[in-house]
């Protein structure tokens, strides 16, 4: 990455050359020494970009920074289901496909069918998920996105709403309008945390190859899923490819490996473009505070288990 910001620190001497986002991202790095991540990190970090200018960032290429937005995202296919179009296969998929307006190809690239390819005991699991989704009974059928959640990685890519890119020396920043949710990615050659500590968003380390940023992601926790019926483990190994194949466009890449669940490494394809709306920003989710949906939806399945007889 070229040259980074160079803003003066108004808590220092004027000869200081830390900027605002440099020196948060220095506070976070003791905190994840310790294994924790505040949420008053959030507004800290988004505070601190805030006051950074466009201008102040070396032009070098390769510039993810920016807004940007999923091609996949206005319809919240791939968040229902980033196996699209499940007419293709099993007939009582279709039920998360019964909630987006329009048919789509699978975002799997690989394996060619299309499929997560789980083995037999997670794909049991996941059609046990597709058949409770509407009308949970049990609160890990209710998908954590609805709870008001952290959605993991990849998932926050394709979540409907924007992501904000910054970069600053070393590091490379995610902001996300959907759930509140950022990513601090060192792109420095550090090692991954422990791997007793497990995180809701994952430990990121990012290296550049080329036009590409290619983030090697580990330490998730398994209370996130891939989409709004699909799960994971705490295993899952995510490695993403940020590629700029263009001023205004990111070709998106996702490999996921975890041979205690998945057949195979399989991976997910499509493509984010740039924001070019002039004073865009990212608006506050605001329902995240205090959310109640779970407790609806739960005394809403529970009636309609008991009124078909299955809460037997």
């Amino acid at each position: 990455m070229g040259a980074g910001l160079k803003l003066a620190d108004p808590e220092q001497s004027s000869g200081s050359t830390r900027s605002p986002a440099t020196m948060t991202l220095q506070r976070e790095e003791k905190y994840r020494k310790r294994g924790i991540m505040p949420l008053v990190l959030v507004a800290t970090v988004a505070l601190a970009l805030y006051v950074v200018p466009a201008s102040a960032v070396a032009q070098d290429p390769p510039v993810l920074q920016g807004m940007w937005r999923s091609d996949i995202t206005p319809f919240a296919a791939a968040a229902h289901s980033i196996e699209g179009d499940h007419s293709l296969w099993e007939k009582g998929d279709d039920i998360v496909q019964g909630r987006t307006p329009t048919s789509r190809p699978t975002y799997i690239v690989d394996p060619a069918d299309g499929k997560i390819p789980y083995l037999p005991w997670a794909e049991a699991k996941k059609k046990e998920f597709r058949a409770n989704v509407d009308a949970p009974t049990k609160l890990e059928h209710i998908d954590p996105l609805v709870r008001a959640l952290l959605v993991g990685v990849p998932r926050s890519n394709h979540t409907p709403g924007e992501i904000q890119i910054v970069q600053v020396p070393g590091y490379v920043l995610f902001l996300y309008s959907s759930s509140h949710a950022f990513r601090v990615v060192p792109t420095d050659g550090r090692p991954h945390v422990s791997d007793s500590i497990k995180l809701w968003m994952g430990d990121s380390r990012g290296r550049w190859e080329g036009n590409t940023l290619v983030i090697d992601v580990t330490n998730q926790n398994d209370q996130t899923w891939l989409d709004s019926a699909s799960f994971h483990g705490d295993a899952l190994h995510v490695v993403e490819r940020w590629t700029m194949v263009g001023p205004d466009t990111i070709g998106f890449e996702a490999t996921m490996e975890d041979p205690s669940m998945f057949t195979q490494p399989w991976k997910i394809a499509y493509r984010i473009n740039r924001v070019r709306d002039k004073g865009y920003e990212i608006l506050e989710e605001a329902r995240r505070e205090g959310e109640r949906d779970a407790a609806r939806i739960l005394e809403v399945g529970r009636a309609k288990a008991k009124a078909e007889g299955r809460d037997k």
